[in-house]
């Protein structure tokens, strides 16, 4: 029986990876931080170890016996803009994790990336594999040190035949989600502070469809492609909507021009560097929020056999997970 080796293992698409690889029988061995909390996973019949990724040393230990690695950790603000911590974990992490695994010759790594690495497109014409990196101009530390460990990566592959596959995931929503990060947007709903949506929209996608895809990728998929990992393009007041009428709340919500969005954002960050405390809305995440951010899953459907499981699924999943452990 294969070995898999998952850093990232507590957090919510860590978790669900976790749980596909033990459906599909393999033998896991999960890597959370020292400092997190393992209730996500502690009810598994897995390994868990404790590590960071930025310890070569550890790495080397914790990986020696396994036949393969998914790497998930990664630092995923988006405030500040700039934070050297993103370079740390997303870069000299993911160069830690592919130069352990080359050295002890594992057959196979999954790297968890972003769909920010790539060109977003219309509903119409959606981003794909593709499409050339725009994110730069964003000025992110998130988005740009992932598609640069997507890069070190993909070349690592050119030039040693490295086994490398790359999932690039849009907006997830499921549970196991501690931050909470994604589905912070469905608990304002519940608790019916969200007022206002705004022009544009996002491709959403139901993390277990992206553990799926992660886990197939040890088996299928070419390596040293990458594959967006998607779902659905929706506006947001589409999303709202499924959201609203999920938890049977009348929808009243407002829309606002993006000018406005990006008024808000900026005197928030301009609050928020005074305050020193993160603020609900941000200038780089307003910029991001007026995009249509909007992709094609059709290789990851083709290549890995990705499900395509309807979005209200993954809200159901999520309610229900922040209920069970009160945070709704």
């Amino acid at each position: 029986m294969k070995k898999v080796f998952v850093t990232g293992a507590d957090g919510m698409l860590g978790s669900s990876i976790c749980r596909e690889l033990i459906e599909q029988g393999y033998n896991v061995k999960a890597m959370c931080h020292p400092s997190s909390k393992t209730h996500t996973i502690d009810n598994l019949a897995l390994e868990i170890v404790r590590g960071d990724v930025t310890n070569k040393d550890v790495l080397t230990q914790q990986m020696e016996g396994c036949n393969m690695v998914i790497h998930v950790a990664a630092v995923m603000k988006l405030w500040p803009r700039r934070n050297t911590m993103m370079t740390s974990i997303n870069l000299v992490g993911t160069k830690n994790v592919m130069e352990v695994a080359e050295s002890l010759k594992l057959d196979r790594m999954i790297h968890i990336g972003t769909a920010s690495s790539f060109a977003n497109g219309t509903l119409e014409k959606p981003g794909d594999e593709n499409s050339k990196f725009i994110g730069k101009k964003f000025g992110m530390d998130y988005i740009d040190s992932k598609y640069q460990a997507q890069q070190m990566l993909l070349h690592q592959h050119q030039c040693n035949a490295f086994p490398v596959i790359i999932i690039n995931p849009t907006f997830m929503i499921g549970p196991f989600d501690s931050g909470p990060s994604s589905g912070q947007m469905l608990i304002a709903i519940f608790n019916n502070s969200l007022k206002w949506y705004n022009q544009g929209g996002k491709n959403f996608v139901c993390t277990i469809d992206v553990a799926k895809a992660a886990v197939n990728a040890l088996t299928k998929g070419k390596i040293g492609e990458c594959y967006i990992a998607g779902n659905e393009n929706l506006t947001y007041i589409e999303f709202f909507q499924k959201a609203f009428s999920f938890m049977n709340k009348p929808f009243n919500m407002k829309g606002v021009p993006n000018f406005i969005l990006l008024m808000a954002g900026f005197v928030c960050s301009a609050k928020a560097r005074i305050d020193r405390k993160i603020p609900k809305l941000s200038y780089g995440i307003a910029r991001l929020a007026k995009e249509n951010q909007y992709f094609s899953s059709a290789k990851a459907v083709k290549d890995l056999d990705m499900p395509q499981t309807p979005i209200e699924v993954g809200i159901e999943q999520s309610l229900n997970w922040f209920k069970d452990h009160k945070y709704i």
